[in-house]
Order: structure tokens, then C-alpha cells, then sequence
């Protein structure tokens, strides 16, 4: 490829500040940094990619960075397809360059790409209802990617919970999967992404505050709407408050009626421990996402 002398990692380098330049190879040639590395590319790209038959070298290099956003953004679009849904092809492909441009990947994997994206969109989307229905789809989405490659811990079964003491529930903490998220948000987005993704009509709704959980079960991604109290007690249990005074934290969004909530409550911890949301406390966790053996759980 090269002709002049040079380093391998110098030309690694050059390479991938030019493949990977917004404004395309061209400018990535002439860009400050790549002359820094190799000065005489500005002069005659030739002496560093040939050309051929059919391409010159800046054709040549600018498949590479045409390819490179492409699969960037092919990615995003496999994480966020609601979200794309909301902002339309155009938008949303466009909100995906920008970020790129801003926070290009630095690590092995893609896993963790699009981590700040949802973050991005709350800054640059215009002001309005299906921006901030956007914002709040990509924060369920992305945290739908992360509970996928999130560690397991060892589930807490319903019979364990039923013989906790009386006295056991102002010292005992309970601790949320590992593979587990909660959100507060400002639409109805869970409701939204419902329908979208059962073929339903979806409308933009209002604003509304709202509350999900997305966790995952047996290798599969889950997604729940809560109340105020399911959210108030699993955010508790999360911050590591013990049993009792996370009850007492989920009464206050109950309309103060304790015979109400104990009523309910039985059925919330035999629901989340059928679901394995929650786990034995201090026992290390197993299974981590792509890295185990075990299969890899499923989005939904």
C-alpha cells in the first residue's frame, strides 16, 4: 500500500483518521493530524494508496469511510428501532452521525457505542412531544442493550421471601438483578413501544409522567410498565435500603392506605421472583451476557 517508508503504526494511525473524518477522506487527508503523521499524503496521496484502474486513492479511501459510518449506524439502528420509528430514517440517521462524529468508538467491541446516545438526544433534539417521546423510547432501548450484557444473580425464590420474619424486615436488604433497570420518564414510552412493536396504530401521546422496569429472564428481554409504589419499593431495595424502610417509602406513593399496600404486596414479590428480578443478597453474580456459555438471552 505504501511506497515511502514508514512506521505500520503510523500508517494504522493515518488510516483511521482519515477513514473516519465527518467530512470524508478528503478532508481527513488534509486534516492536521494526519499531516502530522505522514505530511507527504497532502502532497500526492499516491505515494500512500495507489490508485486503480477503475479509482483514484481518495476514491479508494473513501470507501472505507463511507463503510465505516455505515455499519456505526447500521448498528444504532438495530439498538433503537423505535426510536427511529419516532424521528423518521432521515433524522434519526442524521442524529446518528452526529453522535458518532461527537464520541467515536474507542473499544474492541460495539457493546457499549451507543451508551451515551439517548444522553444526546435530551441536548440536540428540537424542543416538543415527539422529541421528548423519542428521548424517553431510547432510554428504554438502550437500557434493553445493557440488562442484555448484564451480569445475573442467584434469583431469590418466592418461598425464601415468605419465611422472612417480621423482625427480618428491618435489617434485611433485598437486592434488584444485576440485569435489571428502572426508569422514571416523561411520556407513556413503554405503552407507546407496545404498540409499535405489535403492529399497532401508535400516536405520539401526551406527555405523562410514567414509570418501567426492563430487566431479563432466562435469556430473554422483559419491559413493564410500574406504578408509583412497585417503582418506589424496587428503588429502594436498589439503593440498598432494608425491607421495611423500603416499604414504608413505597406507602407514601400509595395514597397512605397500609391494609392496601400489604394486600398487594404479596403479589408484587411472587410476581418479581417468578420474573427473577430480584436476588439472594450478597451472593456473586453468574452468567455475564456474551461473555458466558450459557445461550445469549434474546431482545424484546
Amino acid at each position: 500500500m505504501s511506497r515511502a517508508p514508514s512506521t505500520l503504526a503510523h500508517l494504522q494511525r493515518w488510516m483511521q483518521i482519515v477513514v473516519t473524518h465527518p467530512s470524508g477522506a478528503g478532508a481527513g487527508i488534509r486534516s492536521s493530524a494526519a499531516n502530522a503523521l505522514l505530511p507527504r499524503a497532502t502532497r500526492n496521496i499516491e505515494t500512500v494508496v495507489m490508485p486503480s484502474r477503475s479509482q483514484s486513492s481518495i476514491d479508494r479511501l473513501g470507501i472505507y469511510a463511507h463503510m465505516y459510518y455505515a455499519r456505526l449506524i447500521e448498528v444504532m439502528t438495530e439498538e433503537y428501532p423505535t426510536t427511529r420509528r419516532i424521528l423518521g430514517d432521515e433524522a434519526f440517521e442524521r442524529s446518528c452521525r452526529r453522535y458518532i462524529e461527537r464520541h467515536p468508538s474507542t473499544e474492541r467491541t460495539l457493546q457499549r457505542l451507543s451508551a451515551g446516545f439517548p444522553a444526546f438526544l435530551t441536548r440536540h433534539l428540537p424542543a416538543g412531544r415527539r422529541s421528548v417521546l423519542a428521548i424517553d423510547v431510547a432510554r428504554i432501548e438502550r437500557a434493553m442493550e445493557d440488562v442484555f450484557d448484564a451480569p445475573l444473580g442467584v434469583p431469590l425464590e418466592h418461598g425464601q421471601v415468605a419465611t422472612i420474619g417480621p423482625e427480618e424486615w428491618v435489617r434485611l436488604r433485598v437486592q434488584p438483578s444485576p440485569a435489571l433497570r428502572l426508569l422514571k420518564l416523561r411520556t407513556p414510552a413503554n405503552d407507546y413501544m407496545n404498540a409499535a412493536r405489535g403492529g399497532r396504530r401508535a400516536r405520539v401521546p401526551r406527555p405523562r409522567s410514567s414509570h418501567v422496569v426492563v430487566y431479563r429472564y432466562r435469556y430473554q428481554v422483559y419491559r413493564r410498565t410500574l406504578d408509583g409504589a412497585q417503582f418506589a419499593l424496587l428503588s429502594a431495595m436498589h439503593d440498598g435500603k432494608p425491607l421495611a424502610a423500603a416499604v414504608r417509602l413505597a406507602l407514601r406513593h400509595s395514597r397512605g392506605e397500609p391494609a392496601r399496600l400489604a394486600a398487594r404486596l404479596g403479589g408484587w414479590f411472587r410476581d418479581w421472583t417468578a420474573a427473577g428480578m430480584l436476588q439472594v443478597p450478597g451472593r456473586p453474580s453468574r452468567y455475564r451476557g456474551r461473555r458466558g456459555s450459557a445461550p445469549r438471552p434474546a431482545r424484546r
